[in-house]
């Protein structure tokens, strides 16, 4: 019995130095992680990259990189309160990093233009895991972490799927500008912000300040609700947060001019913000009212109308007219 038992032991205490030896060997880890958990070692079916690769940018001049601490997976980590970019190929990824009571708690991740967010702030952890997404689709995926406060946040690695791989990241200076920094828009009317990005043909987010007075959809098409005055935001949906923006006045629609009763001042304002006035008789603001009405009804009727002005001929072109009123 004293033999058995003792072949036993033997044999268990072999088994566990066996497995810490094969923990010891590799660089991975079997067990599965948590947040907060520190993780000094990829896990199995992860594979890590350090923090001082060069396809990892660090934006701004908050940051301290030490070559050669006690803590960081091979010696290296980074600290810092402004922002981080990378790019990858896989389906998933890990920020490992730190924990500290002075860490941020307020920490954005933003990957493909969806945003997420974690906290740095909690009791002392080196190698700490902050961060985890999986369930990505198999391709090239956009990553900005971004530190909301003046806390420290850190970057130790970053763990991707063993077949991932990081992607050289271009700063292509990412900008964006809108056709118009202001519009005047009558109630129930639409018309279309146009959008030109560096790079061309990234996805752009269209938002209004306030649905209320203004609605804009996904081409940049903005409809007045009701009076009042917002902001038409335009974002490239990469990661950047480059935007542009443009201040809308929503006006009531312009009531049917009358007939006047008398000589006035006609003023015809043009959909590109021009306004024209003429010194008109009675009679020659009916005839302008019936062609603007014709016109209306029967494309067929002249496009045009023309006022003597003096010794030359003003012509305005029906389509070109934005309202019009008398004096």
């Amino acid at each position: 019995m004293k033999n058995y038992f003792k072949k036993f032991s033997i044999m268990f205490i072999m088994l566990l130095a066996v497995i810490g030896v094969g923990a010891m060997g590799n660089t991975t880890q079997v067990n599965a992680a948590t947040i907060g958990q520190q993780l000094a070692l990829p896990e199995t079916g992860w594979k890590r990259y350090d923090d001082s690769d060069s396809r990892i940018q660090y934006i701004g001049t908050n940051w301290n990189s030490y070559l050669s601490g006690t803590w960081g997976y091979n010696g290296s980590s980074h600290d810092g309160i402004e922002t981080i970019k990378f790019k990858f190929y896989g389906t998933k990824f890990r920020v490992i990093g730190a924990t500290n009571t002075y860490g941020s708690s307020d920490i954005d991740i933003n990957i493909d233009g969806t945003t997420y967010n974690y906290s740095a702030n909690a009791n002392l952890v080196y190698n700490a895991l902050n961060f985890e997404k999986t369930g990505l689709p198999l391709e090239i995926h956009t990553v900005t972490i971004v530190d909301n406060t003046n806390n420290s946040m850190w970057l130790d690695a970053i763990d991707l799927d063993e077949t991932g791989y990081l992607v050289e990241y271009i700063n292509m200076n990412e900008s964006i500008l809108l056709d118009r920094s202001t519009l005047d828009l009558n109630i129930s009317t639409s018309k279309q912000l146009i959008a030109t990005t560096t790079p061309a043909g990234v996805q752009v987010t269209w938002k209004s300040s306030d649905e209320s007075v203004a609605t804009v959809d996904e081409n940049g098409n903005v409809t007045g609700v009701k009076e009042g005055q917002v902001t038409i935001t335009a974002t490239i949906n990469d990661g950047s947060n480059a935007s542009a923006t443009c201040t809308v006045n929503v006006i009531p629609k312009s009531t049917e001019p009358q007939d006047p009763t008398g000589d006035g001042t006609l003023f015809i304002e043009l959909v590109d913000g021009n306004i024209k006035s003429y010194d008109v008789s009675s009679q020659e603001v009916t005839n302008f009212i019936n062609w603007y009405k014709n016109r209306d009804l029967d494309d067929s009727q002249s496009p045009v109308y023309k006022f003597k002005k003096g010794n030359y001929t003003d012509y305005v072109v029906h389509d070109k007219i934005d309202w019009f009123e008398v004096r």
